[in-house]
C-alpha cells in the first residue's frame, strides 16, 4: 500500500471508513498536501507536516484545539476546516514523518485573483475572523514558529546570510541585497507602531488561497492553513494579505513590472474596514497602508534569506525560484509604494 493511503486509513478507521486512492495537490510552499477518497466517495485532505519548519507539530494540534472550542460553531460566517482526532489529538507520527487529516471543504480556491470582489469579500471575512478573535482568549494560544513576524529578526537573518550563504548566489545577487537594505527604515516604522498597538488573534499566513469560497464567488465559507494562528498584529495580516491578493502572478513567475492591482487594493482596504472599522484603533487604521509596503518589503526579504542560504525554507523546482519570489515580491513593493489609501 503507498505511504499516503496507509496513514489515510490510521485517520479514517477512526470513523470506520476505508481510503481508496490519493493524488497530490495543491501548491504550498510547506506541506505536502494529499486529497484522499474513501470507499464511499467521501472526500478528505490529508497533510505531511513539515517539521523543519514546524518544529513542535504538537503545538499547532493544542492551537487549533483551542480554536475550536472558541469557535464551536458560534462563528456562523466562516467555518473552520474540521480535523479527524486520534488518540485524543490531531496528529499521527509514522516512521519519522507527522501527519493530520481533515474533511475535504468543497468550493473554490484562488492562487492569485484580479477580481475585485472576490478579494473584497476575503477581507471582509478576515476582518470577522478578526473581530470574533475578540472574543476569544489569546493568552492560550502557544507559538507555532517561533519570532514568525518578528521582522527585526527577518532583518537580521538576511544579513548574516549575506556573509554565511552560498558564496555564488551572494555575489551574483548583490544588487538585490543593496536595493532591499536602502529601505530597512520603513521596518523600523511598522515596528515602532506594531510595539503600541494592540496584540489580537491573528491568522498569520492570509493568502487568497487560504480563503475558500463558495461555488459561486459570492461568500468565504472557510478559511484554512491555521497553523500560524495565535497572538500578533492585525496589521501582519492586513499586509500579508496586501501583498497576495494584490499581485496580479504568482510569487515565482519571472514579471518585472506592473505586478500591483490597484483595484483589488482598494477593495481589499474596504471589505476590511467594513469588518473590522469598529474594533480597530485609530493607530491600526492608520497604519494599514505601511503594513502593506512592509510586510511585501519582509516577504521579499524571507525569500531572498532562503535562496542566499540553499532553499531550506521553501519548496522549490529549479535553484533560481526563490530569487524570482524575492525579486517579485520587491517589484510589489515598489509599486505599492505609489500608491495612497484614503479611508
Amino acid at each position: 500500500m503507498n505511504y499516503p493511503l496507509r496513514i489515510a486509513k490510521l485517520f479514517l478507521r477512526t470513523i470506520d471508513r476505508l481510503p481508496m486512492e490519493y493524488d497530490l495537490v495543491g501548491a504550498g510552499l510547506i506541506h505536502k498536501t494529499f486529497l484522499v477518497k474513501d470507499t464511499s466517495h467521501n472526500q478528505y485532505i490529508l497533510q505531511q507536516i513539515n517539521t523543519e519548519v514546524f518544529k513542535e507539530p504538537e503545538i499547532l494540534a493544542h492551537n487549533f484545539k483551542v480554536l475550536a472550542q472558541a469557535f464551536d460553531h458560534k462563528y456562523t460566517e466562516v467555518n473552520m476546516p474540521k480535523y479527524l482526532r486520534v488518540n485524543d489529538g490531531f496528529i499521527i507520527y509514522e516512521e519519522g514523518t507527522c501527519w493530520r487529516m481533515y474533511y475535504f471543504i468543497d468550493g473554490v480556491v484562488f492562487n492569485n485573483t484580479e477580481n475585485a470582489y472576490v478579494a473584497g469579500i476575503a477581507a471582509k471575512a478576515l476582518g470577522n475572523f478578526h473581530a470574533y478573535g475578540q472574543k476569544i482568549a489569546i493568552n492560550d494560544f502557544q507559538e507555532s514558529i517561533p519570532n514568525f513576524t518578528n521582522f527585526e529578526d527577518r532583518v537580521i537573518a538576511l544579513k548574516k546570510a549575506v556573509k554565511t550563504g552560498i558564496p555564488i548566489r551572494i555575489n551574483s545577487s548583490q544588487d538585490l541585497y543593496l536595493k532591499l537594505v536602502k529601505h530597512l527604515y520603513l521596518i523600523e516604522s511598522y515596528i515602532k507602531i506594531e510595539n503600541s498597538a494592540p496584540t489580537r488573534l491573528i491568522h498569520g499566513d492570509p493568502k487568497i488561497s487560504n480563503f475558500i469560497f463558495t461555488k459561486d464567488e459570492k461568500r468565504v465559507q472557510s478559511i484554512i492553513d491555521l497553523d500560524t494562528v495565535g497572538q500578533g498584529s492585525v496589521l501582519y495580516d492586513f499586509g500579508d494579505m496586501v501583498r497576495s491578493f494584490a499581485n496580479r502572478y504568482n510569487e515565482d513567475e519571472q514579471v518585472k513590472e506592473n505586478l500591483l492591482d490597484q483595484e483589488v487594493l482598494i477593495s481589499i482596504y474596504k471589505g476590511y474596514l467594513s469588518s473590522s472599522n469598529s474594533f480597530l484603533t485609530k493607530l491600526e487604521i492608520n497604519s494599514l497602508e505601511l503594513a502593506g509596503r512592509t510586510v511585501c518589503l519582509v516577504q521579499a526579504i524571507r525569500f531572498y534569506t532562503d535562496y542566499l542560504l540553499g532553499d531550506n525554507y521553501y519548496s522549490v523546482k529549479s535553484e533560481s525560484d526563490n530569487l524570482f519570489r524575492a525579486k517579485n515580491q520587491f517589484q510589489l513593493f515598489k509599486e505599492l509604494l505609489e500608491v495612497e489609501l484614503k479611508n
